[in-house]
């Protein structure tokens, strides 16, 4: 392990972050776009459509460009053009360095390899060299690669990463060792990530049937497809993984998680219950698959059934979930039992979760049940204020202004459920029937 691991870990988090595109005509306005979009094959072809002298920011986005669609060749010769720019560019060594092992050139190897102690080069230090000095194999580079890229990991998600750099350096780690299918595999959750589910398959189907990762890249892959809107397709290839890989929980409770959202509730039932059912009671996961079983019961109208799933997954976690506690003591709120027991779950789950509305909703709700609309009115706004969309709580907070006599207001909030629900959602009627017995004349 580098002894200045984190160090290189916050380095490695400031390339992601800093990206100039410079804009000196058309081309370069598509090829900016196509970047942000991840589609570097029209980005290329824009950029080849340039003008040869070229600055550092130009150069810097086709050496990106290149490597990401992985022309390593030309983007070795793009990354001499840097090195001419400025000789300590990481990027264009790494390239420079890479393509020399690559193809066995220990001169050009050695001769660049010097910028990196002439410039304290940390990171490439790392990726290139053991700590008595000597060269790492090309599998070692790009697990090195790796290795820096997982340390930054926590980075992922936040709005700062530069994702373009970030498959760049995967990309290095792949050419470097096409064999290392961990590459393959974190570049198409990136992919995933960004919702571009094409190129996420294509990485996820690079990886061998043999390897430890194969099984869960097909599972994304289905589920992929069924986020695209082809549900027949991810069943399909589900159903033929959990056939074969019948021992496999996970796959599994994919195809449950994948019924449960399709709202195919009794297929989402059968699957969960075989996991259940082949689960040791005391697993940490298991209370989250009795929650999620209990809302498909609950989805059918077999409160009996959810309520147990609730009850037990509670009991296996301490009653310490908060979204557990509100699903079933909203679910007692709404059959007018249990109510102060009710109540008491959902101050623990707002307590737990202050920011979650659907929790306030509940606790509301709880209030008005306890016919205390006063308070009942106040939190329900409050939940409005974070979420003005949400038809369940503005019927709910209707309800609780013609308890306290403000009928005009609930009156209003009652037409704009109707204005912005949508024709499926079930509170249509109920509401409907609320304006015509309030709103008569």
């Amino acid at each position: 392990m580098c002894k200045n691991y984190k160090k290189i870990a916050f380095i490695w988090t400031i390339l992601f972050v800093n990206s100039a595109f410079a804009l000196s005509s058309s081309s370069f306005l598509i090829s900016k776009t196509a970047i942000n979009l991840f589609d570097f094959e029209t980005a290329y072809t824009e950029l080849l459509s340039t003008e040869k002298d070229l600055r550092k920011s130009e150069l810097e986005n086709q050496l990106l460009v290149s490597i990401n669609l992985n022309y390593l060749e030309e983007a070795q010769k793009i990354a001499l053009k840097l090195i001419e720019i400025n000789d300590d560019h990481e990027e264009a060594l790494l390239v420079i360095l890479s393509y020399a092992k690559s193809n066995n050139d220990t001169h050009t190897f050695k001769k660049y390899s010097k910028n990196i102690k002439k410039y304290n080069l940390e990171m490439l230090n790392y990726i290139f060299f053991l700590p008595d000095g000597k060269i790492k194999t090309n599998t070692e580079n790009s697990r090195s690669i790796f290795e820096i890229i997982q340390t930054s990991n926590e980075n992922l998600v936040s709005k700062k990463v530069n994702y373009n750099y970030l498959l760049f350096y995967l990309s290095i780690a792949n050419i470097l060792d096409k064999n290392f299918h961990e590459t393959n595999f974190y570049t198409a959750q990136i992919y995933q990530f960004l919702k571009n589910y094409s190129k996420a398959e294509y990485y996820y189907s690079k990886i061998s049937n043999n390897h430890s990762l194969y099984i869960e890249s097909q599972k994304n892959i289905a589920i992929n497809k069924s986020k695209e809107g082809f549900f027949q397709q991810g069943e399909k290839k589900l159903l033929n993984l959990t056939n074969i890989y019948q021992d496999d929980l996970e796959l599994k409770l994919a195809l449950a998680e994948l019924y449960r959202l399709k709202k195919k509730y009794e297929d989402a039932i059968f699957y969960y219950s075989q996991i259940i059912d082949n689960t040791n009671s005391s697993s940490d996961e298991i209370w989250h698959i009795l929650y999620l079983r209990g809302i498909c019961f609950e989805r059918l109208d077999k409160w009996n059934l959810a309520e147990k799933d609730f009850i037990k997954s509670l009991e296996l976690i301490n009653y310490e979930s908060a979204d557990v506690l509100n699903y079933l003591a909203y679910g007692w709120l709404e059959r007018d039992i249990n109510i102060d027991k009710a109540m008491k779950m959902l101050i623990k789950a707002n307590k737990n979760e202050p920011d979650n509305h659907y929790i306030l909703d509940s606790l509301a709700w709880a209030y008005y049940k306890k016919k205390d609309f006063k308070k009942a009115a106040e939190l329900m706004e409050e939940v409005i204020s974070i979420a003005p969309s949400e038809i369940i709580s503005l019927d709910h907070l209707a309800d609780i202004y013609l308890a306290l006599n403000r009928k005009r207001e609930a009156i209003y909030l009652w037409k704009q459920v109707l204005d912005i629900a949508n024709p499926e959602d079930i509170i249509l009627n109920d509401v409907k029937k609320k304006l015509e017995k309030n709103n008569a004349g």
